[in-house]
């Protein structure tokens, strides 16, 4: 209990007489101040609005007749309530406020029904000498035409009675329902990943030891199924893998993956989709070098036998490509996979073929061959693995997910790496003279590199959980390329906000938005995207065509909200668009602040020329200017003390 409470002896069972002495005056007072009329020096300057009908952000069939405001405390006599609504920029009449008996609700009627659309609703409270003393936004649509009256008949053309408001991102309740009805790809995802990895870095890490080291390898029928079950793990892991990921690229179940028609999708998911398409090529392909591993040793193939699990290597390295300077991370990145296939691929053929039973000089040969090349290939492991340790985390180890899991992670390499020193000092010691492998040696030795090879299995468990997480020092607006900055200036409001989309396409489109000013007290800030006055009806379905798109922005002073691409607001038509910036300070109101940027065909193509002009709304200073980059040098970020906020 966080207060302490006390009661009565259990000795005596007398009452605290201070107690119920308090609590007799306690509800005396009470009575008289339910009794007593209010005065208005008893007014709090503070009220504010405790709820609104229509509620915000909300989506209506028809129109509403009213709209009513509850304030947390009674209105003042001399305080005067006002209410301004618009829809699809157009003022619409509402009747005078009327007050309920205990001066806590305003009903404002709605005079004649609101056309199909989003609407905006803006009110505010005033004393007697007309200062704003509480103000706020709303916003709410209407999804169906007034209805018609005098036989006229309804409009049927959509683009000049308004659209329907398309949610850019999901409420908590829709997205709670897709979750249930979809599932997560998440486990297959990290799966699929880490046994593809796994099978890539012990064939590649197999060719290497077979060509280096032990050119009998391929005479042994081991061998060989090693390596064809190995490649058959990696396949299909690696299908899991892109199955997993095409789903959750398209927002869908696992079973909407399984169609290779949807995996051309990840094309459009970065580099990391990219590479998975990559990883399933050339895993696929490194079936061609496991049927006959002579071809490693062969100067007729072993160009290509080395090119193909090689290439295999760098799709690997392709999923992680964020953080600081990630192009030296990806040369880091391959050196890290390439030395770690050397070390645990070998690890994992000697243990589980070379070392499986006694035999000849050969094999005495393989396991100090194996030896020596993995001691540098350890070296070179650790090296790059702490190089990328602090470009991607830095300090942050123990303050973000991803820095924990790296700790768990050099845990496991440390434990791996004292296994496997000390079964090298032992394989020099004992095998530096040895003509053949006994049973006893090859038994001792077998379990201590199965011991290194099993620790790497976890290594590699927490690796793929890596890749799903989000680094301390990765720029989450990496690669997002922003349109030529609108700057909306309200000297009215206060409001000084600078608004970028990304990348102006068909299709989703992401945005960024930085508040400079007021530092504190901004309400109802939210972004409108009006379609071209030209474009085809709104299918709110596919959400294609001229959909109209409102989406709030819960920034409350200075700071910068983003939304990714990936989960962006759905323009479905090329042209020129209109962005409306809409907000309120405790200094006024900023409607419909407007500008326009172009969206060009999803293949990049303009159909027209296009006429951008820019439209100036009241007194707002509006303008078009180049960005000095085209890429977000920074995540969310605040220029004052309060936290940062992004777009739900």
């Amino acid at each position: 209990m966080g207060l302490r409470t006390r009661v009565p002896s259990e000795a005596t069972g007398r009452p605290n007489v201070a107690l119920v002495a308090a609590y007799l005056v306690a509800c005396v007072a009470a009575l008289v101040g339910a009794f007593l009329p209010s005065t208005a020096g008893a007014q709090d300057a503070s009220n504010s609005l405790q709820e609104i009908t229509p509620a915000d952000g909300a989506v209506l069939d028809t129109s509403p007749t009213e709209i009513v405001l509850v304030f947390t405390q009674e209105i003042a006599d001399d305080q005067t309530p006002a209410l301004s609504l618009a829809c699809n920029r157009e003022t619409q009449s509402v009747g005078d406020p009327q007050l309920d008996a205990d001066a806590f609700i305003v009903t404002f009627e709605v005079l004649a029904p609101v056309p199909r659309g989003s609407c905006f609703v803006s009110w505010f409270l005033r004393d007697a000498e007309q200062t704003v003393i509480a103000t706020d936004t709303s916003t709410f649509s209407v999804t169906s035409d007034p209805p018609v009256t005098d036989g006229t008949t309804a409009p049927t053309d959509t683009t000049a009675a308004g659209f329907d408001t398309v949610p850019a991102v999901p409420t908590e309740v829709s997205t709670a329902d897709a979750e249930v009805s979809t599932g997560s790809t998440d486990g297959a995802i990290w799966l699929g990943r880490m046994l593809s990895t796994m099978a890539i870095l012990v064939i590649f890490g197999s060719l290497a030891l077979i060509s280096v080291g032990w050119p009998e390898g391929p005479e042994y029928i081991v061998t060989v199924r090693f390596l064809r079950l190995t490649w058959a793990v990696g396949l299909i892991g690696t299908l899991i893998y892109v199955v997993g990921f095409s789903a959750q690229f398209a927002d869908g179940s696992f079973g909407s993956g399984l169609s290779p028609g949807a995996w051309l999708d990840l094309n459009d998911a970065g580099w990391d989709g990219r590479g998975a398409l990559l990883r399933l090529v050339f895993v696929a392909a490194c079936g061609w070098v496991v049927v006959r591993p002579e071809r490693i040793i062969d100067p007729t193939t072993a160009m290509w036998a080395w090119l193909i699990p090689g290439a295999a290597i760098i799709t690997v390295a392709m999923s992680r490509t964020d953080g600081p300077a990630p192009f030296i991370g990806f040369l880091v990145g391959i050196v890290h996979v390439a030395s770690s296939a050397i070390w645990f691929g070998g690890a994992a053929l000697v243990a589980r073929v070379v070392l499986a039973g006694p035999g000849e000089d050969d094999l005495v040969q393989a396991t100090k061959a194996f030896c020596k090349i993995s001691v540098p290939a350890m070296l070179f492991t650790c090296i790059t693995g702490v190089i990328q340790m602090v470009r991607l985390d830095g300090g942050d180890l123990f303050s973000s997910s991803h820095g924990r899991v790296v700790l768990l992670k050099a845990v496991g390499v440390a434990a791996m790496l004292a296994v496997a020193l000390a079964a090298r000092q032992q394989v020099m010691l004992r095998l530096d003279r040895a003509q053949e492998l006994t049973a006893p040696a090859a038994d001792r030795f077998r379990r201590a590199f199965t011991a290194e090879a099993a620790i790497g299995v976890v290594v590699l468990m927490f690796s793929g959980w890596l890749v799903s997480l989000e680094p301390a020092k990765a720029d989450p607006l990496a690669g997002e390329e922003y349109l030529p900055a609108m700057f909306f200036t309200d000297p009215t409001s206060g409001i000084d906000a600078r608004v970028s989309i990304a990348p102006g396409r068909v299709g989703r489109n992401g945005f960024k938005v930085e508040l400079e000013s007021p530092p504190e007290g901004v309400t109802g800030l939210s972004l409108r995207f009006v379609p071209p006055n030209d474009a085809a009806p709104c299918d709110v379905a596919t959400q294609t065509g001229g959909c109209e798109v409102t989406q709030p922005i819960n920034l409350t002073g200075a700071g910068t909200a983003v939304l990714l691409t990936e989960n962006g607001l759905p323009l479905g038509v090329p042209g020129t668009w209109t962005l409306e910036v809409s907000g309120a300070t405790g200094q006024g109101v900023l409607q419909g602040a407007q500008n326009t940027f172009l969206v060009v065909s999803a293949d990049g193509t303009v159909a027209s020329v296009v006429e951008t002009t820019t439209t100036i709304a009241g007194t707002v200073q509006t303008s078009v200017v180049q960005s000095p980059d085209d890429t977000a040098g920074f995540a969310t970020t605040t220029t004052t003390t309060t936290t940062s906020t992004t777009v739900p």
